[in-house]
């Protein structure tokens, strides 16, 4: 039993970083939420009104935010659903190297508004968007990442040209 006990802890540990619970009720459009285990996007929800048992519903329609992807939940709106921290950063671009593989995207070199380096974050799958990024990149424009970090998942979502160009 105590090791049931104990892969409960450890779960709901790892759990616990990547997410908060929230009433499906306080849910709000543009809020986040995790559906089927995948951080999303509140695009429209609706409240049923109080049924017999005395719940009324919610109906939540969330875009994933890393693949796009429309999805769909139910739940009371007493009861608490997952919302995923969620957190956004604004790095620029040092240099793009490409991947050995062709097949696999480049890789990102950037700096962070303190100095700080990191290479460890691919260009985005999105291909316009990373085609868009490597063309104002090599047009010598300072090229500024927008990072979107959520249950440990990073990727570049957007791009902008810094405001001295």
């Amino acid at each position: 039993m105590s090791d049931e006990d104990h892969d409960f802890t450890q779960q709901s540990g790892s759990n616990s970083s990547l997410t908060f619970p929230t009433p499906a009720g306080a849910l709000k459009k543009g809020g986040y939420i995790c559906i089927n285990s995948r951080p999303c996007k509140v695009i429209d929800l609706s409240v049923s009104k109080t049924g017999k048992h005395g719940h009324a519903k919610v109906s939540i329609v969330a875009t994933d935010i890393f693949t796009g992807n429309r999805l769909e939940d139910q739940a009371p709106s007493t009861h608490n659903v997952e919302v995923p921290f969620v957190k956004t950063a604004t790095y620029s671009v040092i240099d793009i190297q490409p991947n050995e593989d062709p097949s696999q995207p480049a890789h990102l070199s950037l700096m962070t508004d303190e100095g700080d380096s990191r290479d460890d974050l691919d260009m985005p799958p999105d291909a316009p968007l990373a085609a868009q990024i490597k063309e104002q990149f090599e047009a010598g424009k300072d090229v500024l990442v927008v990072v979107v970090s959520a249950m440990g998942t990073e990727q570049v979502l957007s791009f902008k040209n810094a405001a001295n160009n």
